[in-house]
């Protein structure tokens, strides 16, 4: 991935959760449109994503899980960074960059962190949107730099594409919608049951539901769901983040949650339809022109931000009426 790194570019720090790189990705828009030199560094399964991506000239992947601030520093030291975006939580890329000497070093000044940067805000004072609380950091580091005129909608690199392009046509698929039933905690995923209502309507509308996921309990709750929707296509763990975003780019409306893939599919301009329930959409929505947030209304427990659900079987995600679920998607598709 960073065997053409470019010297003097702007490093963009993402982190292990997907959804998160999305947000920051939105975040750096200015950057993008005005084609300042952008390398994506973080896990390696995360900058798959932005590998070869448009906008982005280099992709360079954690060694390691676990890596230290000096060897991160000796990373920075070898290309000489313009800047430094490390708006994950973690500090130590703030503390390599400021051992790097990076000139500019924008992040999260929680907890003190603030003395690794030169731009920074307190990130969990703020009651704004997490991708507007990025921009704000953003804005101050590069005033010179405007909001784009217009959406820039994501797509990943080409080869991506034309695989899922090619895939599209061994399977005979033109109009399909993307279901992503996965989440990284159990209390933030919709039921089986609702999917497997969604897509049957899609099905008898003449829509292909296709299951996009990664790992054994996504692929688990496609199986669910493709057993009850015979017309389904599973797509589960075939390929990495820019497999799913070739797809996502190529579907009609992408359903999910507050989680990884609607954020992709936030980003490539697609019709979202998120369902909320523990998160909060004032805080997590989607980044895009086209999202729209669903969730049960009346709750006394929305929003309560819990990892592991407090509240006997989940009501927030598990109590959906279908009939709500079909008229959202209805009023998202195009």
């Amino acid at each position: 991935m960073n065997d053409a790194v470019p010297m003097g570019a702007h490093w963009v720090r993402f982190p292990r959760f997907f959804g998160d790189a999305m947000m920051i990705h939105a975040a750096i828009a200015p950057l993008r449109a005005a084609g300042l030199p952008l390398v994506a560094w973080g896990p390696a399964w995360i900058v798959d994503l932005f590998d070869g991506a448009p906008g982005y000239l280099a992709a360079v992947p954690d060694p390691e899980r676990k890596y230290s601030p000096l060897k991160a520093a000796r990373l920075l030291r070898a290309h000489r960074p313009a800047s430094l975006i490390n708006f994950p939580k973690s500090s130590r890329p703030g503390v390599a960059g400021l051992l790097a000497r990076v000139p500019l070093r924008l992040g999260c000044g929680d907890g003190g962190a603030f003395i690794f940067y030169t731009h920074s805000i307190a990130f969990f004072k703020q009651e704004t949107s997490f991708v507007d609380r990025y921009r704000t950091v953003v804005a101050r580091a590069f005033p010179q730099l405007a909001e784009p005129a217009s959406f820039i909608p994501f797509r990943p690199r080409p080869g991506a594409l034309a695989e899922a392009a090619a895939g599209k046509a061994s399977l005979g698929l033109d109009d399909y919608v993307v279901l992503a039933p996965g989440a990284n905690c159990a209390c933030k995923r919709m039921s089986v049951d609702s999917f497997a209502a969604l897509g049957t309507r899609l099905v008898a509308a003449g829509i292909t539901p296709v299951i996009l996921g990664a790992g054994p309990v996504d692929m688990a709750l496609a199986g669910q769901i493709q057993a009850r929707v015979p017309g389904a296509v599973d797509l589960t763990n075939r390929g990495g983040l820019a497999f799913s975003a070739a797809w996502i780019a190529g579907a009609r409306a992408l359903v999910g949650m507050d989680s990884g893939l609607s954020h992709i599919a936030a980003g490539s301009g697609i019709p979202t339809l998120a369902i909320f329930g523990p998160t909060r959409p004032g805080f997590s929505t989607p980044s895009g022109p086209r999202v729209r947030t669903a969730r049960k209304e009346g709750l006394p427990c929305l929003e309560c931000m819990d990892v592991v659900c407090r509240v006997e079987g989940n009501p927030c995600m598990t109590t959906l009426d279908d009939d709500y679920l079909w008229g959202e998607l209805q009023a998202v598709l195009p």
